[in-house]
C-alpha cells in the first residue's frame, strides 16, 4: 500500500470543530499484482471500513470480497478476504452497493458464482467486519439459463431491504428487477420492469420513497440505437406507478435520492443525439412526486464523462462522484443543483482511467471517496486495476487551500515522492519532489505557502533538473503557527503538506 498523503486539516476560526484529515492512498502493493475495485467506504470510530472486490490471493484467479479496516490516516489495520479457496466468483454490486444498518454495522448483496449457477445472498456485517447473517435471496436452476445480478440494495424504514438489478433469460430481453425483503431477509415480492423483447433494461440505483414505495433508476438500451436513463416509481407492492426516460444517449450509470419533502433527485448523464464523439455531460435532475421535472442542471462537458454516487447533505446540498475525461471527479452542488466546486484526481499516466464508485460525508465535514484506477503504461504497475481512497476536507482538498492555488486537477501519485524538512522549522524549509520516470510537469512549477486561514503568503518558482524539483523556502517573515504548502504546475496540483513554524 502506498501512503500518498496524511495531512491534518485545521481550519481557521473552527475552534471546537473536529480537525479535518486529508490523505490519498492506493493499494497496488497490497494487491500483489491482482486487480481490485473499491466499492463502498464508511467512517468508523477508529478510521474507515473499506469494502472492495479483488482477485483472490488463494490462486484460484476468482474475484472475492475483501474488507479492509484503515486507521484515520488511511493506513491498513487489518485485511479480510471472504470465501478464500472458493473456486467461484463473488461480486459486490456496482455503485455504492454497501449500506449502513439502522442497528449498526453494514449490509449488502453478494453474488456467489457466475453465469447460470449464480446465487444472490444477503450479508450483514458488524462494526468489526464479522459476518452476522448470510441468507440466500434468489437463484435459478442452471437449466433455466437465467443470469441475474443485484447492483444496489438499501435498507427500508421498517428494517427490511430493497434490492435492484437485472435478470436475463434466453427467451426475453434483459429486464430490471426489484426485490423487497422483510427485516429477517425473507422475500416479500419480486417485480420486473421493462419490455419483454427489443430492449435491455437494468436498474443501477434504488431508494425507498416516503410512502413506502420504491424508486428505481438505471438505463435502457435499444439494439443499434441510443441508451437512455430511466426513473421508475412504484407503490409499496412494487407495482409501477410511472416511468420517465431522460438523458437521450446516456450510459449505464445513475443514482437516486429522496428529499424530505418528497421530491426526487437523480444523478445521471446527458448527451444530445446530435453531438459527435460520444460527448456526455453529468446531470442533476429534480423531480416531483408525479415524475415532472422541477429543474435540470448539466455540468462537466467532456468525452467519457460518467456519473456514479450521490449523497444528500444536511443543508440540502449534494456531494457527487464521477469520471471526467478519465479522472476521478468529486463535485458539490447546492440545493438548486448549481455547482459549488469540482475537483479532479488522477494518476499521472495520461491514459489512466478512474472509477469513483462511492463518496461519503465524514463527521469532520469532509468527504471520503473510493473506487479504482486502471493504471496506464506510464504508471507504477501498468494495467493493474488499483483500489484508491481519497479523503478531503469540506472543499475537496487533501491539503487545505488547494482551491486557492489556481488549478482544478490533483495528482494521485506524487505525494509519496515529496519531502519537506525540517518540519517543524524556524527560518527556512526545504521541499524536494522526486519525479517518477516519464513524468514531466506542464510549464513552470511554483510553491505556494498559505496561512491557516487560506491567505497566500508566498509564491516562488521551483527549479528542477528533469528528475527532481527542489527549493528552499524562507520562513523568517512568518509568525509561529501552522501553514499549508502547495506545489503546482500550470495545469495541476502536484503535492503538498503542512509546515509548522516554531
Amino acid at each position: 500500500m502506498r501512503i500518498l498523503a496524511s495531512i491534518a486539516v485545521i481550519g481557521a476560526g473552527t475552534l471546537g470543530v473536529p480537525a479535518q484529515t486529508g490523505f490519498i492512498v492506493h493499494f497496488d502493493s497490497l494487491q500483489n499484482g491482482k486487480g481490485g475495485m473499491g466499492r463502498s467506504v464508511f467512517e468508523v470510530p477508529d478510521g474507515y471500513m473499506l469494502f472492495t472486490i479483488q482477485t483472490s490471493h488463494d490462486g484460484t484467479g476468482k474475484t472475492h470480497l475483501f474488507l479492509r479496516q484503515l486507521d484515520q490516516q488511511g493506513q491498513l489495520l487489518s485485511e479480510r478476504e471472504y470465501h478464500s479457496g472458493d473456486p467461484r466468483h463473488n461480486l459486490l454490486g456496482y455503485i455504492a452497493p454497501v449500506y449502513p444498518l439502522d442497528t449498526g454495522g453494514f449490509g449488502c448483496a453478494v453474488l456467489e458464482g457466475s453465469d447460470y449457477w449464480a446465487e444472490s445472498w444477503l450479508y450483514r456485517f458488524n462494526g468489526n467486519g464479522d459476518t452476522t447473517l448470510r441468507k440466500l435471496i434468489t437463484t435459478y436452476p442452471p437449466a433455466d439459463s437465467i443470469t441475474h445480478f443485484i447492483l444496489q440494495s438499501r435498507q427500508t424504514a421498517d428494517g427490511g431491504f430493497l434490492l435492484a438489478g437485472f435478470f436475463d433469460r434466453p427467451d426475453q430481453s434483459t429486464r430490471a428487477f426489484l426485490v423487497r425483503l422483510d427485516a429477517q431477509g425473507d422475500t416479500l415480492w419480486t417485480n420486473v420492469y421493462g419490455p419483454v423483447t427489443g430492449q435491455t433494461t437494468a436498474a443501477t440505483g434504488v431508494a425507498e420513497y416516503v410512502d413506502g414505495g420504491a424508486l428505481l433508476t438505471g438505463y435502457r438500451q435499444i439494439p443499434g440505437g441510443p441508451d437512455r436513463s430511466f426513473l421508475i416509481r412504484t407503490n409499496a407492492q412494487g407495482d409501477q406507478l410511472w416511468l420517465r426516460y431522460y438523458g437521450e444517449r446516456s450510459s449505464p450509470n445513475g443514482a437516486v435520492r429522496v428529499l424530505p419533502d418528497g421530491h426526487i433527485v437523480t444523478w445521471s448523464e446527458y448527451r444530445e443525439l446530435a453531438w459527435p464523439y460520444e460527448f456526455q455531460q453529468m446531470m442533476l435532475t429534480k423531480w416531483d412526486a408525479s415524475g415532472g421535472i422541477v429543474w435540470q442542471k448539466r455540468s462537466h462537458y467532456q468525452y467519457q464523462s460518467a456519473t456514479f454516487d450521490m449523497e444528500l447533505l444536511p443543508d440540502g446540498s449534494f456531494i457527487t462522484s464521477g469520471t471526467w475525461g478519465g479522472w476521478a471527479a468529486m463535485a458539490k452542488f447546492d440545493a438548486q443543483g448549481d455547482s459549488l466546486w469540482s475537483r479532479d484526481y488522477g494518476w499521472f499516466g495520461v491514459n489512466a482511467t478512474h472509477y469513483p464508485y462511492d463518496v461519503t460525508p465524514t463527521s469532520d465535514g469532509g468527504f471520503v471517496m473510493t473506487g479504482y484506477a486502471r493504471q496506464s503504461g506510464q504508471d507504477p504497475t501498468p494495467g493493474l486495476y488499483t483500489i484508491f481512497l481519497i479523503k478531503t476536507d469540506s472543499l475537496g482538498c487533501v491539503v487545505p487551500g488547494c482551491h486557492l492555488v489556481g488549478v482544478q486537477e490533483y495528482e494521485v501519485s506524487l505525494q509519496e515522492h515529496l519531502s519537506i524538512w525540517p518540519n517543524p522549522a524556524t527560518d527556512h524549509v526545504r521541499l524536494e519532489l522526486e519525479l517518477p520516470p516519464g513524468y514531466r510537469p506542464t510549464g513552470a512549477v511554483q510553491a505556494v505557502l498559505l496561512d491557516a486561514s487560506g491567505r497566500e503568503l508566498l509564491r516562488e518558482a521551483v527549479p528542477g533538473n528533469g528528475t527532481v524539483l527542489s527549493h528552499l523556502l524562507p520562513l523568517t517573515p512568518f509568525a509561529p503557527g501552522l501553514y499549508h504548502l502547495h506545489l503546482a504546475d500550470e495545469k495541476r496540483w502536484l503535492a503538498g503538506g503542512n509546515v509548522v513554524v516554531e
